[in-house]
């Protein structure tokens, strides 16, 4: 009895159910310790997770487990010379697709770097008043994947850290104090370019004088189709208040030039896409 017992042991099919009954063990450690952190973080923060925090736990212990189990049924299976062919094919393509998820965590890998830059290199910083690929508004967060910033609509715009380092950023809060704000105005050719451009500049300076070192200014942005466009460059001394300082300067332009009989009641110009918010 004593040697068909040892036989027992040394055989293939025994070998194979140890490290099964192994990876379970293994498995079943790290989800509970798992449990446990998740509960010993709940506990120091002093806050119950949210649902979008209880999903992530969950998905990466679920995620964890599979991974264990898998590499424990394949090595268990390598040890049947019967089936070791093609536990050697699963544990090869576990690994072609470990790759191929590697790939496509490209982005959130980027975007994990570009949140460790941005905290050392600091291209924008909390309430900084930022725009982004046409995107304007006030820092909110800046997580290790996502910036988030609040538009002056009101909207919560998310922004991926890794726009940052391939795009164009305009921090409105660093640098020369306030930001410039541009607006344009469409003149027929007859009209006085001159006049017309000496009052759009004492407009400017009234409601938006420029900082020390710094000038409000008008120049001629376009001539064609039979008119001339004009374009004010005045300075934003808080930069939440581009799109406010935007509307007064054209509402106090149409005042000044109509009073002044320089134009018509006709529509003032627009202000600059980019100059905007």
């Amino acid at each position: 009895m004593t040697i068909i017992a040892a036989a027992f042991y040394e055989t293939n099919w025994f070998k194979a159910v140890v490290y099964i009954v192994i990876a379970v063990i293994i498995a079943r450690v790290v989800d509970f310790v798992l449990a446990r952190r998740d509960r010993a973080m709940a506990k120091l923060l002093g806050k119950t997770p949210d649902r979008a925090d209880r999903t992530r736990y969950i998905m990466i212990r679920r995620l964890v487990f599979v991974g264990i189990l898998f590499i424990g049924i394949g090595i268990a299976l390598i040890q049947i010379p019967a089936v070791s062919t093609l536990a050697r094919a699963m544990l090869a393509s576990a690994a072609i697709i470990a790759g191929v998820i590697g790939i496509a965590a490209r982005a959130p890998i980027a975007n994990l770097v570009s949140g460790v830059m941005i905290a050392f290199a600091q291209p924008v910083r909390l309430n900084d008043y930022i725009s982004v690929d046409g995107e304007f508004g006030t820092v909110e967060q800046i997580s290790l994947i996502y910036t988030y910033i609040r538009s002056a609509d009101g909207r919560r715009v998310v922004i991926p850290n890794e726009a940052f380092a391939m795009k164009a950023v305009h921090n409105y809060s660093m640098g020369s104090p306030g930001s410039m704000v541009t607006v344009d105005l469409a003149l027929p050719l007859d009209a006085d370019v001159e006049r017309v451009a000496q009052a759009m500049l004492e407009v400017g300076e009234a409601l938006a004088p420029a900082p020390v070192g710094k000038e409000d200014s008008v120049e001629v942005a376009d001539v064609s189709g039979g008119s001339v466009r004009l374009r004010l460059h005045a300075w934003a001394a808080d930069p939440l208040r581009r799109r406010e300082l935007a509307s007064d300067l054209r509402a106090a332009l149409l005042r000044r030039l109509t009073g002044d009989g320089l134009i018509g009641d006709g529509p003032l110009g627009e202000e600059r896409a980019d100059g905007g918010d």
